[in-house]
């Protein structure tokens, strides 16, 4: 078994965690994770803590693997469902907004037409006052569905590595009015003909 496998997992009082032949699920304050994990993983709980093991279902060379990862997944599932996961989002560019109803969010993003992100129920979305409508705040218990939200999201209109137009990741604790923005690799506009570079 690996070295992460083999560390058990500190459940905090309010989390529950209950499993069943191929998946996970836990409970707290923040709301509920459940994960497919493959079937012959074991979690034995000890106290307040949960180690996780295989059967001899799952074959001896693969066990480090996936009693690691399954072990991952409840650490993340514990965090989410405690202090839950957060990411911003900044819509840089000009004209660029958005709009929220209900679970349906509309974004103007230069495009010909609006972009709308049909937000899943497991996902709250904020757009600050004090944003003019182009910061999105994301929080879930989720991990996974929080880095698919904003995988999605960007898909709309990916950072451009010219002038940094696009949707556009923010530094954790930053202010949504004026929020500092995660670094991009950008390139140097091409010389116009006549100027530096030009033949």
């Amino acid at each position: 078994m690996s070295k992460i496998g083999r560390r058990p997992v500190s459940i905090p009082q309010g989390v529950t965690l209950t499993s069943g032949p191929g998946f996970f699920e836990v409970k707290g304050a923040k709301g509920t994770v459940r994960r497919v994990i493959p079937t012959g993983v074991t979690f034995t709980v000890k106290g307040s803590e949960v180690h996780v093991g295989a059967d001899e279902s799952i074959p001896a060379g693969d066990v480090s693997r996936v009693t690691g990862t399954a072990r991952s997944h409840v650490n993340n599932a514990v965090v989410g469902v405690t202090k839950g996961y957060t990411m911003g989002i900044k819509l840089e560019g000009t004209g660029y907004k958005a709009e929220l109803k209900g679970q349906t969010l509309t974004m103007s993003l230069g495009l010909s037409h609006p972009a709308v992100y049909e937000v899943p129920k497991a996902l709250k979305v904020q757009i600050p006052g004090d944003s003019k409508n182009t910061v999105l705040l994301l929080e879930t218990a989720d991990k996974d569905l929080l880095g698919q939200a904003v995988a999605d999201i960007q898909r709309f209109r990916p950072p451009e590595p010219y002038k940094g137009k696009g949707v556009r990741l923010m530094k954790p604790g930053s202010a949504t009015s004026t929020p500092d923005l995660v670094r991009i690799r950008q390139k140097a506009g091409k010389a116009g003909k006549g100027g530096k570079g030009g033949k």
